[in-house]
């Protein structure tokens, strides 16, 4: 983790679990791990690129466990899945 990190802290699992509620469905999507249902919330901008970020509700979307681990500090946008897009994020054990 990033020095000064707030991901363990209770104002983090509060922010976290807004997403969540916000936004119940995985936004990453990423074909083949993702379990559908947001667990977590990633940080668009990582944590390391804008530490300033960290705790912004508009600088996080949800994920899934899987999606944001595969993820991982890579940076941004381009991750995500398409938010125009109409198909529904992909279940897994459809594929």
């Amino acid at each position: 983790m990033v020095r000064g990190d707030p991901r363990g802290t209770q104002a983090w699992r509060r922010l976290r679990d807004q997403v969540v509620s916000d936004e119940p469905t995985c936004q990453l999507r990423f074909p083949g791990i993702c379990t559908h249902w947001s667990e977590t919330a990633d940080h668009i901008a990582t944590v390391h690129e804008r530490p300033d970020l960290a705790l912004e509700r508009s600088n996080h979307r949800g994920a899934c466990h899987a999606c944001n681990r595969h993820r991982g500090e890579r940076p941004g946008h381009e991750d995500a899945a398409d938010p125009d897009d109409p198909r529904p994020p992909a279940l897994g054990f459809f594929e």
